[in-house]
């Protein structure tokens, strides 16, 4: 049985270099706060950064749905949960 974890979690002030929001797919430019996190599951581990507002959707949607969610990175919109109005 599968068994996920999420660790290392932590807010950046400030990046160094340019990501892509593992939420919405947009740039986090250099310069820009982001959150990141640490999440596996059995024997892949995986960083996920987000922008601070899609971080916060992102457990909105998980309270919506009970906890479990499963996403591909981009498909969502910036800021927005599941529930919420896309435009």
């Amino acid at each position: 049985m599968s068994m996920s974890q999420i660790f290392h979690a932590r807010s950046i002030k400030a990046s160094c270099q340019l990501f892509l929001c593992d939420w919405c797919g947009e740039l986090i430019d250099i310069g820009d706060p982001y959150e990141s996190y640490r999440w596996r599951d059995d024997r892949d581990i995986r960083a996920v950064r987000c922008h601070p507002e899609c971080l916060a959707a992102m457990c909105r949607t998980a309270q919506q749905e009970g906890g479990w969610l499963d996403w591909q990175t981009g498909e969502n919109e910036r800021g927005k949960s599941w529930n919420e109005e896309r435009t």
